[in-house]
């Protein structure tokens, strides 16, 4: 998982439109797994402790858990029943973020009460400012997975991930039936453009149309092109 920079005037507009809105607790999910629901789950929850906000970051992807393995973390035993000490909860390196890694698999039958689910959440948002939920994917829910829908519909908003280029319209539509299926409050979307050529990467595969007639002028057009600050600014 490669952190995203809190700056990105993007990440900015999903935390003015969850947190910034006096929204206290958010899911964030995806219609497929390796979307980048992990990467944006992290950089909304540091975000929020860049303010000062005690955030804390919840690992619920057991189809893909991600958190511990990333921060090195060693996953303990905690269920939604449980008391509110914290004590599975492990303190980043910041007074303002802390980390409750995936919980054990064998145990997510104890998550699959929506109320239960909602009382976590509220417990959790006594000590904490912000609540920002990293789920599995809509969906590939297994007896196995805690059931994502559930997790999104017991949260304040949710924030569903496409990878772009990767993802079909059909996936997200029937990503987002589920939510509203659920009683999920979709807050919005969020376009992973990773896999997506940069713009000077277009115009310049434009240019071997013209190869075989102009190869001399499409060659320097290219060059051009490489060395322009403006086609090659990173979005």
């Amino acid at each position: 998982m490669i952190p995203l920079p809190i700056r990105y005037i993007e990440l900015e507009n999903v935390y003015t439109q969850t947190f910034g809105s006096a929204i206290r607790s958010v899911a964030v999910t995806a219609p497929q797994g390796g979307e980048g629901v992990s990467t944006l789950a992290y950089a909304l929850a540091r975000r929020a402790a860049a303010a000062d906000k005690k955030a804390l970051l919840v690992d619920m992807n057991l189809a893909r858990p991600s958190i511990a393995g990333r921060f090195a973390l060693q996953s303990k035993e905690w269920s939604p029943e449980g008391d509110s000490s914290g004590e599975a909860i492990e303190p980043f390196p910041s007074i303002f973020l802390s980390i409750l890694p995936a919980p054990k698999r064998a145990h997510s039958w104890a998550f699959r009460d929506a109320q239960t689910l909602r009382e976590c959440i509220e417990r959790w948002t006594e000590d904490y400012d912000f609540v920002v939920i990293d789920t599995s994917p809509i969906n590939r829910s297994n007896q196995g997975n805690i059931p994502p829908d559930l997790v999104c519909a017991a949260c304040d908003a949710t924030v569903l991930v496409a990878l772009s280029g990767r993802t079909t319209e059909n996936q997200v539509i029937e990503a987002r039936g589920r939510l509203v299926a659920a009683g999920a409050r979709l807050t919005g979307g969020v376009m992973n453009d990773q896999y997506m050529p940069h713009l000077a990467d277009e115009l310049c595969r434009e240019t071997y149309r013209l190869e075989r007639w102009l190869p001399n002028l499409m060659e320097k057009l290219r060059i051009k092109i490489r060395k322009s600050p403006l086609l090659n600014l990173e979005i």
